[in-house]
């Protein structure tokens, strides 16, 4: 079953978008800057909403007035910055990491090497790198970004506790149990302390860490952590957002794993749902669910619904993220065994 981690993804995007609003913009803007702070602030209400192709739309525009403002480099490279977690959001990995080395590269440009901006661009081009299972690149622009947030904000600040986790899921995805618990750990430890225990960060962070429970056989506290995400997202968003179909999914392979299979379809069909809905039909997120519960199918001895849910996965993943993702390949491989157990044995 194929867990996706959270750091979602919406929480990065925030994190970049609210720095355009607040940390970026001079205390009075100007006349001329007045419709790029529209334009940047309604992109930030369709991310919080889901509506990725508005924010998009939103960001394009906003990227036209900067070209009009007088010294426009560090409006060029928010917007960039935001318009790659869009693009991210879209599954649209090539465009998110053009985009977010664009806004590094001018940030650095400005010597904004000790800025808070600065650690935030590197966090969220660290993630999709990381999403593109280039790992060895990631890692040390989250290195540089905890360095950063350490001096600024200190390491007991919810922004220094964000990117740690996303670090934290880079080592998960390496298998690197022993490096990512300890500092999911901490990270939930401080979501808790800085921002409440209802907050959509916690969730976050409990989803995470109920991964690297499951996967090193502590299934209570397993169980215990996603359920309880499940039921944050949920009391935030409602019953129809991105963030609680991954919830669901996420509680899903859970109990696909303990062979609890009825429980696991519920909820994976629910997700689905949700996704087609909100983000499309042609999503990264989309085709792991699907893949997901392909896997209960077989597990249940439906092949032949199965497969077909595998097979729209791989078109999906092939799409957005390209034939040699490993997600990619681990869906082809998984449907060509299924093509040669169903193919007859020749005598």
């Amino acid at each position: 079953m194929g867990y996706r981690g959270m750091s979602g993804d919406m929480r990065n995007s925030n994190l970049l978008i609210t720095l355009a609003v607040s940390l970026i913009f001079p205390c009075s803007a100007f006349a001329s800057e007045e419709d790029w702070i529209r334009y940047s602030l309604g992109a930030k209400r369709a991310m919080s909403a889901a509506n990725y192709a508005a924010a998009e739309e939103l960001l394009k525009k906003a990227d036209k007035e900067a070209d009009g403002i007088t010294n426009n480099s560090s409006h060029k490279a928010i917007t960039l910055g935001n318009l790659s977690l869009v693009y991210k959001a879209k599954g649209d990995y090539p465009n998110a990491e053009v985009c977010a080395r664009q806004s590094v590269d001018l940030m650095r440009k400005l010597e904004k090497r000790d800025d808070f901006s600065f650690a935030v661009a590197l966090s969220n081009l660290a993630g999709i790198l990381k999403d593109q299972a280039k790992f060895n690149d990631a890692e040390p622009m989250y290195d540089g970004a905890l360095a950063i947030i350490e001096k600024m904000r200190g390491a007991d600040s919810s922004e220094y506790a964000t990117v740690t986790d996303n670090l934290a899921l880079l080592y998960m995805r390496q298998g690197r149990f022993d490096k990512a618990m300890p500092l999911q750990q901490k990270a939930l430890a401080t979501y808790e302390k800085t921002l409440g225990p209802d907050h959509p960060d916690v969730a976050i962070a409990l989803g995470n860490l109920a991964e690297s429970c499951k996967r090193t056989g502590k299934d209570k506290e397993a169980i215990t952590l996603l359920e309880r995400s499940l039921k944050i997202m949920q009391k935030i968003y409602g019953d129809e957002h991105p963030s609680v179909a991954t919830a669901l999914d996420n509680l899903a392979c859970f109990y696909a794993d303990q062979k609890q299979y009825e429980k696991a379809e519920s909820l994976e069909l629910k997700a689905l749902a949700i996704y087609e809905k909100t983000v499309g039909k042609d999503h990264p997120d989309l085709a792991i669910t699907l893949d997901n519960l392909c896997e209960v199918y077989q597990k249940q001895g439906r092949a032949d619904e199965g497969r077909k849910l595998r097979e729209r996965s791989l078109k999906i993943a092939e799409k957005t993220l390209g034939a040699s993702h490993p997600f990619t390949l681990s869906v082809k491989e998984r449907l060509e065994q299924m093509h040669t157990a169903k193919a007859p044995v020749m005598r």
